[in-house]
């Protein structure tokens, strides 16, 4: 029996999540890049969290390579010289996706210690995540939808030989 590449299919290549999985969709980069949030920057520094050294090696220069993570050179006095692993703006832009699974987490799987981390604005407000309209008021998570995106419906029309405007395979966003 064949095994068909899940990635291959419109639904998922032209999908900004699976696309996202195929960069976070390992537990140990969602919790390198929680490291890195809490300051650590060194490789001895992430083995804290009990990933094998062979896996903690890959997993960063995954996560360099996909942009998330940077190595910087540093040198201290009398020391050779290493690398530490800086966050991008990428991976600086995971943070609402950390939260999120936080926010999840801390809802559907709670310790009775509380919660692991705690998001705060200057060091002190607490902050959660939330949905906002275009005019900055915020939408109940109820009231939220996903729909395709015009990206599926130009892939579904060009895979069937059509073009989206002639057939109307594309569907604007609301």
């Amino acid at each position: 029996m064949e095994c068909m590449d899940a990635m291959s299919l419109p639904a998922n290549q032209h999908c900004s999540i699976a696309r996202t999985l195929g960069v976070l969709g390992q537990k140990w980069n969602l919790l390198l890049l929680r490291e890195a949030f809490l300051g650590r920057t060194r490789f001895a520094d992430f083995q804290r969290i009990g990933i094998p050294n062979a896996t903690l090696g890959q997993r960063l220069n995954d996560l360099v390579c996909a942009g998330l993570l940077e190595r910087v050179t540093y040198q201290q006095e009398g020391e050779r010289s290493r690398e530490e692993y800086v966050l991008t703006d990428a991976g600086r832009d995971v943070l609402p996706i950390l939260a999120a699974l936080s926010a999840w987490g801390d809802r559907h799987r709670p310790q009775e210690t509380g919660q692991g981390v705690v998001y705060t604005a200057d060091g002190e407000r607490p902050v959660r995540l939330e949905f906002r309209g275009p005019d900055g008021e915020p939408v109940d998570q109820d009231a939220v939808s996903i729909i395709r995106g015009p990206a599926y419906y130009a892939a579904l029309a060009a895979a069937a030989g059509r073009s989206p405007d002639r057939d109307g395979g594309a569907h604007p966003v609301s």
